[in-house]
Formats: structure tokens, C-alpha cells, sequence
């Protein structure tokens, strides 16, 4: 079947949710909801009828329109009912450059990556939280099991929040002091967005840790099915009294026994991948694409 590309205007976005709903690989990331805020006009890629997606994110600068991949979301790509192949993939990609001269997106975990230039390996960890508490916290590495202690031991506070306003000062301090590039302040405005939406929803949750009344580490659980996200923030303080660590756990504490997925979002970071591992995380790998096809003088462009 041929894969058709859609604008923003002619995508049944009913027709969308039930398919990326009903995929085995469905994500929240592309639900249309969370796309409308992070990329308002998204197009498509279409094949048959919804039964397989692909949400293409989409900028122009300088005449130029490129595929992006929002701040804040980790994977999107292809997403089907049924079993995605590598030559799925393969055509939806041909399809990409077709349209799209300048790529940088991320696909899923469950898109087989493609042996050609362009696409780099990403990581992400996860862990199934079904277990019972005890046999969660069986598995922490030594380290965390001193780190946790390092926390209890802190006199911290943990509360949780209903709005997101904290969380995401914290979030923009983090990033601010890390002077980490291509974040822009209308990123953390759709973040908002995302988080009370959720939040009216009851699928997010906000755990803040405060030290002697001062915030030093916040955390945003997004649920979705059985799937929970973390994003997480924390200044030095939080670092030094190992406060993220203390937060994960309080959350596993509350949820061990329920049929969930937790998705740390990450990191290629050996320092954040080795915490998420102390956890008996598991590793999954997705891809990143990144191509660019423009003829010189744009060859240079960034996004």
C-alpha cells in the first residue's frame, strides 16, 4: 500500500489515537494531544487506512522546512497494530526524504534501525515495577542502597504537588546551569502545557523534596496505559544528598504490585545510565536519524 502524506488539516486524529491506543508500541509522546502542543502543525505519514503512523514534527527557518525532534520527547517515529519490519521502516523513511531535505528526529524501540549513514544508536532504561517493593529493592546495586540511606539520613521533606510551577523553575535553573544548548523558553512553556494537562487528567504526578525549606529536587511522573515517564529536575544541593535516588524509590514504593513499565527516558549519559542501571533497569535501544540532504550553501544549516 502506498504511504500518504498528510498536512495537519486532513489527519482523523480520532482515527489517530485509536491506532497509536491500540499499537503494541503506542506511546504518549504521539498521541495527538501531546503532538498539537509540542509541534501545533504536525503532518503525517499515512499508510493505508491509520494502519501505520508516523507524526512528523516540522519547522521552517530560512525558506527551509526540516523534521525536528521536540525538547522533551524521547522517541516518536512509526507506530503500528501489527508487527513493524525493516522494510516498514525503510519505506517510511524513503517516504521522509521524499519530503523533507533536512532530518533530525528519533524513532522508537520498536523500529528496527536501517544500515545506512545517518542513524545513531540511543539509549533508554526501563524496569518493570509489577514485583512487590521488597524484591524491587533486592535488586538496587550496593551504591544505591548507600545512596538511599544518604537520603533517609538528609532530614529531607517529600511532598507532592498538584501544580507544575516548581517543577518546572527548578527544570530551568538545572538546564540554565548546565548552559545546555537548543532549549528555548517556549520549550518549557509547552512542557507546562503537557504537565497540567496531565495533571487535570490524573495521568501526572509532581514529587518535590525539600532540605531545610529550600527546593532541591523535583520529579514529573506522566502515565500513559503502562507506561510511566520520568522527568526530573535537581540543583547541587539535591545532588549531594542524593535526592533523586530517594524520589525514584518513594515512587516505586507507592506503585510495586501494579502492572507499570517505568521509563527513565534515558541517558546515553554514562553517569545517569550507571543510576537508572542501579535500579536493575534494563537497556533498550531506539534510533536517532539525522540527515542532510540540502545542496550547498544550506548544507551547514542548523535547526
Amino acid at each position: 500500500m502506498e504511504i500518504n502524506y498528510l498536512q495537519h488539516s486532513q489527519i482523523d486524529k480520532q482515527k489517530w489515537d485509536s491506532t497509536i491506543t491500540n499499537s503494541p508500541n503506542g506511546l504518549v509522546y504521539a498521541l495527538s494531544w501531546f503532538l498539537d502542543i509540542v509541534s501545533p502543525n504536525w503532518d503525517a505519514l499515512i499508510l493505508g487506512d491509520y494502519e501505520m503512523l508516523m507524526p512528523l514534527p516540522h519547522k521552517k527557518k530560512y525558506g527551509i522546512s526540516y523534521l525536528f525532534q521536540p525538547v522533551f520527547v524521547q522517541q516518536l517515529g512509526v507506530f503500528s497494530k501489527d508487527d513493524i519490519t525493516i522494510g516498514h521502516v525503510q519505506h517510511f523513511i524513503n517516504s521522509l526524504f521524499t519530503n523533507f531535505k533536512f532530518v533530525d528526529i528519533q524513532l522508537n524501540s520498536s523500529n528496527p534501525g536501517l544500515n545506512q549513514s545517518g542513524f545513531k544508536i540511543r539509549e533508554t532504561q526501563l524496569i518493570d515495577i509489577s514485583k512487590p517493593y521488597v524484591e524491587l529493592y533486592s535488586n538496587y546495586s550496593k551504591s544505591q542502597k548507600l545512596n538511599l540511606h544518604k537520603f533517609n539520613e538528609s532530614g529531607i521533606k517529600l511532598v507532592i504537588r498538584e501544580n507544575s510551577s516548581d517543577f518546572l523553575d527548578l527544570m530551568q535553573e538545572m538546564f540554565y546551569s548546565k548552559r545546555i544548548k537548543g532549549i528555548r523558553r517556549d520549550n518549557f512553556q509547552y512542557l507546562k502545557k503537557v504537565i497540567d494537562f496531565s495533571l487535570d487528567q490524573e495521568s501526572g504526578q509532581i514529587y518535590i523534596t525539600y532540605l531545610e525549606n529550600e527546593i532541591c529536587a523535583a520529579a514529573y511522573f506522566l502515565k500513559w496505559k503502562n507506561r510511566v515517564i520520568l522527568y526530573s529536575a535537581m540543583n547541587n544541593k539535591g545532588r549531594k544528598i542524593s535526592a533523586m535516588f530517594g524520589i525514584i524509590d518513594k515512587y516505586f514504593q507507592e506503585n510495586a504490585g501494579k502492572d507499570l513499565t517505568f521509563d527513565f527516558a534515558g541517558s546515553n549519559i554514562p553517569g545517569v545510565k550507571y543510576r537508572n542501571m542501579g535500579f536493575g533497569a534494563t537497556n533498550e535501544v531506539y534510533y536517532k536519524v539525522k540527515v542532510n540532504n540540502l545542496p550547498i550553501p544550506y548544507k551547514w544549516f542548523k535547526r
